[in-house]
């Protein structure tokens, strides 16, 4: 076996492929697991749930189960596999004075924002009946314990779609929601889902996994005594051809390892080296712009200073930034994501001290109404992928393909491209943007920003 972890035979990878597809797709099992372990069947189907529909687990089916499942409940999520997934249990309700914890809670969106853009809410029965006013607290809810990144809590009010479901046996009451806001569904809804959508791939996965699941739909067909048993496959046959080629596995596995840690590698280079290219080409000192180049890859950020402020004497500054992120999601992507970005979060742009309006409000206001044809002219020969100048976070996103033959050279070269289109003089829209946070600072906090707005990024 070769020592280079890329050099693998590819006519035995065919080969291999072919002959594991082969394969008759049946599965012969002893009893159950779900009938050996002990404990409630709702908790055991809560954990299960939470494993086999989180896409960064080990079980090889990737987004797959979570693509279905979410089908099943008319939850439709384009480019899903670009989103960023966190799925916890057990999640507490986070309103003073209220207290329940609903079984799952499924979040999504792009991981560059301080909040998930939508999210599932699940309430799981087998065997029990809903608790007293259970699904109607919840429904009521206006927040929840859960961990988005720096954030432990979301608010229902910040997701753009919000599903609750109630999983509950065919023969089973509905639930008892004085809103109407829970949605009903059986676990035979999700057997048939599952079923009709992975049926003709399920053998492509992991062998593990296929007998994890398989077990997990039996368990499910049991309890709501559906009368189709599982096809069976020759288990033993698809481990002898893996045993058979276990070397070319191993390669395999080796190389994509490889991949990864080029990636890293690749991230940690662009974050550590972007200022130093593009100081060459621009005079941010004489331009009063700077740069901040952050340990994490997502927090790279260019900005004149002067959007930099401490309206308060405190820590906590307005800021107003242009990011770019160069992660490895991104490159995998072959994407720089350059974008525009109001901190969504901080106290300083969130607090009500204009009459009732917060820094961000009026920031966003501004731009949707006196300044919002003036903004839109600007960015026509930019040509942006995202205009969302009515909400906080990023406000403008424009996403500037990567070429694969050379993403260190190319992401330079993108970014480059992206300052020149947004910083510059190329365009008015630094300035216009300008005109805003100014006119907004004076309303919020009764006085004008320190120093002067220095104009566009300037070309040594």
């Amino acid at each position: 076996m070769t020592e280079n972890p890329l050099a693998f035979d590819r006519g035995e990878l065919e080969q291999f492929v072919e002959e594991y597809m082969k394969l008759d797709r049946r599965v012969q099992r002893p009893k159950g697991i779900y009938s050996i372990l002990r404990g409630p069947r709702e908790r055991k189907y809560q954990y299960t749930l939470k494993y086999f529909l989180d896409p960064r687990k080990s079980h090889g089916f990737g987004y797959t189960l979570l693509t279905q499942f979410l089908d099943c409940l008319d939850v439709h999520e384009f480019n899903l596999s670009r989103q960023h997934i966190e799925i916890e249990d057990e999640v507490q309700i986070a309103d003073e004075g209220a207290d329940g914890r609903i079984d799952l809670v499924i979040c999504g969106g792009n991981a560059l924002e301080d909040y998930p853009r939508w999210a599932v809410f699940l309430e799981l029965k087998v065997g029990a009946e809903e608790g007293e006013q259970q699904t109607t607290t919840y429904a009521t809810a206006d927040a929840w314990q859960f961990n988005w990144f720096d954030s432990n809590k979301v608010a229902v009010e910040e997701l753009n779609d919000a599903k609750y479901v109630y999983v509950k046996r065919d023969v089973a009451e509905p639930p008892k929601d004085e809103t109407g806001t829970f949605e009903s569904y059986t676990w035979s809804d999700l057997v048939e889902s599952f079923e009709e959508g992975i049926q003709d791939s399920l053998f492509e996965y992991p062998n593990r996994s296929v007998i994890q699941f398989t077990d997990f739909i039996q368990s499910l067909k049991e309890t709501e005594d559906m009368d189709s048993p599982i096809e069976e496959d020759e288990l033993n046959e698809r481990l002898h051809l893996y045993f058979e080629h276990s070397d070319l596995i191993q390669q395999i596995e080796r190389a994509n390892s490889q991949f990864e840690s080029d990636f890293e590698d690749v991230s940690t280079y662009l974050k550590d080296n972007w200022v130093n290219k593009l100081n060459k080409k621009y005079d941010f000192v004489a331009s009063g712009w700077k740069t901040s180049s952050a340990s994490d890859p997502k927090w790279q950020k260019i900005l004149p200073a002067y959007w930099d402020q401490d309206p308060l004497d405190s820590r906590s500054t307005i800021q107003l930034y242009y990011r770019h992120s160069p992660t490895t999601t991104h490159l995998r992507d072959q994407i720089l994501s350059f974008r525009l970005r109001l901190p969504p979060k901080r106290n300083v742009h969130t607090a009500k001290r204009h009459a009732g309006q917060s820094f961000n409000d009026i920031f966003t206001e501004k731009c949707t109404a006196e300044y919002a044809e003036s903004i839109q002219r600007s960015l026509e020969e930019i040509d942006v992928d995202e205009l969302r100048l009515g909400s906080a976070s990023a406000l403008v996103v424009k996403n500037y393909q990567l070429d694969p033959h050379n993403l260190t050279e190319s992401y330079f070269e993108q970014l480059d491209t992206a300052v020149s289109d947004f910083c510059t003089d190329r365009s008015e829209f630094s300035r216009l943007i300008n005109g805003v946070f100014e006119e907004t600072y004076r309303e919020v906090f009764g006085k004008r920003p320190t120093g002067e707005f220095p104009g566009e990024l300037r070309e040594r």
